[in-house]
């Protein structure tokens, strides 16, 4: 048993030294790739109040299909009417979707609950608008209950 391991280790050694320079399996970690930054400041206009019970959430989208099958790639909710979230993004272009928790039920890992009130950055379902990560990557949404989840 001890020169079939022997026999093992001068072969493992021997491989090594014809392979020289091969790529090695333990190369750095991969780093995520961040196009940039983009940040969503929030007005909600509607007849709700805007607190810890009662948040809006903002989800953002990598098309601008955004329905209730789109799975978004970023979420964060807001505790204060005029508040800004910040997310770090690796698509260059995002779509922005956001809805009022008006029922204080919502926990963002699913969509929006059928009535809630939404907004859509741009203003328009059928055409929404991309926002630019990085620089350009600053808008602010203004909605109300005018529009709601189907």
């Amino acid at each position: 048993m001890v020169t079939k391991i022997a026999a093992l280790a001068v072969s493992v050694v021997v491989a090594a030294g014809v392979l020289g320079d091969a790529p090695r399996l333990n190369a750095a970690p991969i780093e995520r790739v961040v196009a940039g930054t983009v940040k969503v400041t929030v007005n909600y206009k509607g007849s709700g109040t805007v607190d810890d019970r009662h948040r809006v959430w903002v989800w953002l989208f990598e098309s601008p299909d955004i329905g209730s099958g789109s799975m978004p790639l970023a979420e964060m909710s807001v505790a204060k009417n005029g508040e800004t979230a910040t997310f770090e993004v690796g698509n260059e272009r995002v779509w922005v979707a956001v809805a009022y928790d008006e029922k204080g039920e919502m926990t963002g890992n699913q969509p929006p609950p059928s009535g809630s009130p939404i907004g859509i950055y741009g203003g328009n379902p059928a055409a929404p608008e991309a926002v630019v990560a990085g620089a350009k990557g600053v808008v602010t949404m203004t909605f109300d209950d005018s529009q709601r989840m189907p």
